[in-house]
C-alpha cells in the first residue's frame, strides 16, 4: 500500500496518454486536438479576411486579401502533431502598375512595392484550449498582439508546367516582438486581376526567441518541438475604385 498512490497516478497518466494518442486518428468532429487520416482538417478559410488598415496605393494598384484565404500552423510534440488555424487574416499589397496592366507582368517586373499579412494572435486557435493557452503564453500574447509578414522584395518565374509560376518572396516575419528574415517560395496562379499564392514555410520558434510550449498532463510532460510549418493559401485581388 505504500506505493499505491504513485502506481495509481502512473496508471491514470498512461490512460490519458492512450486516450489522446487514439484521438489523434479520429475525425475533426471528435473532441481534442486531432488530425484526420490522409488529410488536414484545418484546411478551411479564415472566418474574416480583410485589408490591412491604413495601406493605400495613390500611385499604383491596391491588392487586398480575398475571402476563402486560409493559413494554419502545424507542429509536433512529444505526444502527437497539432494544428492552429488563423480565424482572422488581414492582407494588402501595393503594385506599381495601372489597373489595366497585367498583374502577372507586373509581378514578373518586380513591381510589388509593399505587401503585409497580419494574423491577430488570439484568433490563432487549435481544438485544444490548453494548447492555445500555453501557446499564447509562450508568444507573449496580448489582446493586440499580431504575427506579421512584410515583403521586402519578390521575383516571379515560370513553373515546371505550362501556365504555372513560382514566386520567391523575401520578407520579415515578426513574432512576439522579435523579427527574422525569411524567404517564401509560393506556387502562384493568376485569374484576371487576382493572384493566388500557396505554399509551406518552415520556421523555428527559437528564431524569434520563443521557448516551445510545454504542457503537463497528470504526471506526463508534453513539449512542442522547435520547428513549425506555416501552410498558406491566400488570394489577393485588385481593389475596385469607389
Amino acid at each position: 500500500m505504500k506505493y499505491f498512490g504513485q502506481i495509481l497516478m502512473a496508471v491514470v497518466g498512461l490512460a490519458v496518454l492512450h486516450t489522446l494518442a487514439m484521438g489523434a486518428n479520429n475525425s475533426a468532429d471528435s473532441s481534442g486536438n486531432q488530425l484526420t487520416q490522409g488529410g488536414q482538417w484545418y484546411e478551411h478559410p479564415a472566418i474574416t479576411a480583410e485589408p490591412v488598415p491604413g495601406i493605400q496605393a495613390p500611385d499604383g494598384t491596391l491588392l487586398t486579401l480575398q475571402p476563402g484565404s486560409f493559413l494554419y500552423l502545424e507542429g509536433n510534440s512529444t505526444l502527437h502533431k497539432y494544428q492552429m488555424n488563423a480565424k482572422t487574416l488581414e492582407g494588402s499589397a501595393v503594385v506599381q502598375a495601372s489597373a489595366s496592366e497585367s498583374l502577372m507582368k507586373a509581378l514578373q517586373a518586380s513591381k510589388v512595392k509593399a505587401m503585409t499579412l497580419l494574423i491577430p494572435l488570439k484568433t490563432l486557435n487549435s481544438k485544444d484550449s490548453g494548447l492555445d493557452k500555453n501557446a499564447y503564453k509562450a508568444l507573449k500574447a496580448k489582446d493586440d498582439s499580431q504575427i506579421k509578414f512584410e515583403l521586402t522584395g519578390e521575383t516571379l518565374k515560370a513553373g515546371k508546367t505550362p501556365g504555372s509560376y513560382v514566386m520567391t518572396a523575401l520578407g520579415v516575419v515578426t513574432v512576439a516582438g522579435e523579427s527574422a528574415l525569411v524567404t517564401l517560395t509560393a506556387d502562384t496562379t493568376f485569374q484576371g486581376h487576382q493572384v493566388r499564392l500557396r505554399g509551406v514555410q518552415k520556421l523555428k520558434m527559437s528564431d524569434f526567441k520563443v521557448t516551445p510550449p510545454t504542457m503537463t498532463i497528470v504526471i506526463i510532460s508534453v513539449t512542442c518541438t522547435d520547428e513549425i510549418e506555416i501552410h498558406y493559401d491566400v488570394t489577393f485581388a485588385a481593389k475596385t475604385p469607389e
